[in-house]
């Protein structure tokens, strides 16, 4: 009788540990999530906070399918490096890889990366009903799609918001500005304030050191929220002395004198500190950076930063997003989808986004851990806002290896600018010249 009993025991056991499996598994979509067990992969990532996290949770993937995964973290020259290395001999090695956006092309020209359509639709590989590609905003997919094809799967969508000091704009009775116009005439007022004794706090900053990563990539950005590109790629051709080419450079160059003395070569880390520290009424930056402004230990405005949509008028803001993407030397190209799954699917990304505040699935918005994990409702629609209306995944010079070089010879000629040396018509006059010496057609000519 109690052979028969302990027989049943055991027997009940095994039903009950294949159903908490069974479910385990179903948590994660109607596939066998085990079909590849044994096999081993390696990931190589950018060291970022969210890549942190990631790291964090590959043992639940492993667990889930019993493939082991080796996850090396390294930072984003080194790993753009050693991708093309692996790349170009073709070794595979490493099977899967986060992607920035602006190495996309310059990975899917030469045919590096794995097309993803086959394996989103393939039902035995995918449970398309549970992964809900459509939760990801148009503008966000497209940006993982090259010539039709999904290439990466995005899991951040980063862009620009507007900060402001609410406890300034709340004193002087401001609003925040939404166009480049209403910019310049808020700033304005919050300057005149500032020399009035009302406030402490200088009126705007935004990056104006020269160089591609530095103020060249904020100059590009802002004239491209006004409709506007100091440079047309496709065409090869050179904007920079034109009257639309001289009110970008004016009007991003007027905006450098509402900051503080010796502004005009502060780098990123520069503007986040001065703002966190509550010596600036508004900036235009990052939207992922916000956690650097809600650190109570270390900001001074930590939970009195407003956020809104960029000024903008005639133009979008361009989108960055990280993605992952399979190598196409994998060897072992199904059992990597199932990983890139598992990372961008709904039920990681929905635990791993109050973490980075960023997330590229638009359901994520809406959960309560989300809100409650990030600074205000505001933050929020206002990254709603621009995940459907604001963000342009199309913008040429994200996209082209010449942006470096281009937007370093244009940043330049705004640098002097804004230490007083050129006027911005010579400015663009000499920006536009130096760009036909390295190949581009002038527009000025025509």
């Amino acid at each position: 009788m109690k052979k028969v009993s302990v027989i049943v025991i055991l027997l009940l056991s095994v039903v009950l540990l294949s159903q908490l499996v069974l479910a385990a598994e179903q948590k994660w979509g109607n596939i066998d999530w085990q079909q590849f067990k044994g096999i081993q992969l390696n990931v190589l990532a950018t060291a970022m906070p969210v890549a942190e996290v990631y790291k964090g949770k590959i043992a639940v993937f492993e667990a889930l399918t019993g493939i082991k995964v080796n996850f090396e973290l390294l930072n984003d020259v080194d790993r753009r490096k050693k991708q093309l290395v692996d790349f170009a001999s073709g070794m595979g090695e490493y099977d899967v890889s986060n992607v920035g956006f602006s190495n996309r092309e310059e990975f899917v020209q030469p045919g590096y990366l794995e097309p993803l359509d086959v394996y989103l639709n393939n039902p035995k590989l995918t449970d398309s009903a549970w992964y809900n590609l459509a939760d990801y905003p148009k503008d966000v997919l497209a940006a993982g799609t090259s010539n039709g094809k999904i290439i990466m799967i995005p899991f951040t969508a980063e862009y620009f918001l507007l900060w402001y000091n609410k406890d300034v704009f709340t004193k002087l009775g401001l609003k925040p500005p939404k166009t480049p116009a209403e910019l310049k005439e808020v700033a304005g007022k919050l300057d005149q304030a500032r020399k009035d004794g009302k406030i402490e706090q200088f009126a705007f900053v935004d990056r104006n050191m020269a160089g591609a990563s530095e103020g060249g990539w904020n100059l590009f950005c802002t004239a491209h929220r006004m409709g506007f590109d100091f440079v047309d790629f496709k065409t090869v051709t050179s904007n920079a002395n034109t009257p639309k080419g001289i009110e970008a450079m004016k009007f991003y160059t007027d905006m450098a004198k509402f900051g503080p003395p010796g502004s005009g070569n502060w780098t990123w880390g520069d503007i986040g500190s001065a703002f966190s520290q509550g010596k600036l009424s508004m900036a235009v930056a990052g939207n992922a950076s916000y956690a650097y402004l809600e650190d109570v230990s270390k900001s001074k405005v930590a939970g009195k930063v407003g956020y809104a949509t960029p000024p903008m008028e005639g133009g979008k803001d361009p989108l960055w997003i990280w993605g992952w993407a399979i190598s196409a030397s994998s060897k072992n190209k199904e059992a990597s989808w199932l990983l890139v799954q598992w990372l961008t699917s709904p039920n990681l990304i929905a635990e791993m986004a109050p973490l980075y505040g960023c997330p590229a699935r638009k359901s994520v918005y809406a959960l309560e851990d989300y809100k409650k994990a990030m600074p205000s409702q505001e933050f929020i629609d206002s990254q709603l806002w621009m995940l459907d209306n604001g963000i342009d995944p199309y913008t040429q010079f994200v996209l082209t290896p010449k942006y470096g070089e281009v937007s370093d010879l244009v940043s330049k000629e705004m640098n002097a600018v804004v230490a007083g040396i050129k006027t911005p018509e010579q400015a663009c006059a000499d920006a536009d010249a130096a760009l036909v010496k390295i190949g581009f057609k002038s527009s000025a000519s025509k």
